[in-house]
């Protein structure tokens, strides 16, 4: 699925091409409107989730994802392969700039904090919609914002279009989503789903044991949009043409004809304002349901020791040398410590939010995406606990 976005049309050492084809096809429902290309030096590489991928600097700071409608900030990305693993112990370290690796973060407590600003009654209908159609079938939740430190702002982009771009993940108050005049719930749907970390199924490094991916169809510039990730967290737990992550059949065909088709050659089915069967299972494991224990219960009973050498999930829980562990989209996040639960004051109170412009020396504490950190001696980051407990 393709929403509104600038789209970052070029092929690696050659200068990109003009595109002009807006469209609304066969069975896309949403608008494509592709600007104009500039010159060559819009054009970034960088790694992202340890893959190579070509961006282009927006005029907001973020960066467009391959063209895509997913925007990435600047410490979600490096300069060279981070090599990530499923498997590091969960009280490894990070390095001493907070972000750094590609990361992707999961929403505390499965909440979206959201602002809206400026949107129509007729856009906040179909928000509204989307949220519910979320919050009925997943263990997701929202809540508007009161003075939380970790929300998404949802606001109208000015154009006359069914379309939309998100950031990716939890990003402190810096994260979006931004919405067209005419944006419905497929969309707002999708872009929801950027939100809580998820990039688009057609990119998944199995795809092409599910798919065809038709080239020859696709407009010039767009390849990219067809991009392979080796190392982005799958939503579903197989390939799935119903994701509401995945592009259409026609989506930036330059002559009419499927850019993606199944392994049959038959178009995909149309796009509905839905998650799908897999969908709704993908979520409901990468954020489960909270199961906050009762005041005096161990929240670690019942959750098995880490085990080295073993892969894990997004959402998954383990225990590790007296504490709960879950595991994000790039590394793991404490949670608790096991012994009897007690009410107790929050660990963040009075620190300070993580600021790259500050210099911090060893015994440092600050607060990041909703979670307590401690400056090691040895440069590296330690999570000391989800804020609020």
């Amino acid at each position: 699925m393709k929403t509104k976005t600038v789209l970052n049309r070029f092929k690696i050492g050659a200068l990109a091409v003009a595109l002009s084809f807006a469209s609304c096809q066969k069975n896309e429902d949403f608008d494509q409107n592709p600007d104009t290309i500039g010159e060559q030096d819009q054009f970034i590489e960088k790694y992202f989730l340890g893959d190579r991928v070509l961006i282009k600097k927006e005029d907001d700071g973020t960066y467009s994802l391959q063209g895509t409608d997913a925007r990435l900030f600047e410490d979600q990305l490096t300069d060279t392969q981070v090599p990530l693993s499923d498997k590091i112990a969960p009280d490894a370290g990070i390095n001493a700039k907070l972000g750094l690796g590609g990361g992707v973060r999961k929403w505390t407590n499965n909440t979206i904090v959201y602002v809206i600003n400026g949107l129509s009654q007729s856009v906040r209908s179909e928000l509204q919609k989307s949220m519910d159609e979320w919050t009925s079938k997943t263990n997701v939740r929202f809540k508007e914002r009161t003075n939380e430190s970790n929300y998404v702002t949802i606001s109208s982009n000015g154009d006359n279009c069914n379309c939309g771009v998100a950031t990716l993940g939890m990003n402190g108050s810096r994260g979006f989503i931004r919405l067209g005049t005419r944006t419905t719930a497929l969309v707002i749907i999708h872009e929801i789903g950027h939100t809580l970390g998820y990039i688009h199924e057609q990119n998944r490094s199995d795809r092409d044991n599910h798919i065809i991916i038709n080239f020859d169809n696709i407009q010039n510039g767009a390849a990219n949009q067809f991009y392979k990730s080796n190392s982005a967290t799958l939503l579903t737990r197989d390939f799935d043409i119903k994701s509401t992550m995945m592009y259409g059949s026609y989506t930036f065909s330059k002559n009419g004809k499927p850019t993606i088709t199944d392994l049959n050659g038959n178009v995909l089915p149309r796009r509905q304002a839905a998650l799908s069967t897999l969908d709704i299972e993908g979520t409901n494991k990468a954020y489960p349901s909270d199961g906050n224990p009762p005041v005096g219960t161990n929240p670690c009973d019942g959750i098995a020791e880490w085990v080295s050498g073993q892969s894990y999930s997004v959402g998954d829980k383990v225990t590790y040398r007296g504490f709960l562990y879950e595991r994000d989209f790039t590394r793991w996040n404490r949670i608790a410590e096991c012994k009897d639960t007690t009410p107790s004051a929050d660990i963040c109170e009075g620190v300070n939010e993580y600021s790259r412009n500050n210099s911090y020396t060893a015994g440092d504490k600050v607060t990041y995406n909703g979670f307590l950190y401690i400056l090691g001696t040895n440069g590296r980051w330690s999570n000391g606990g989800r804020c609020g407990s």
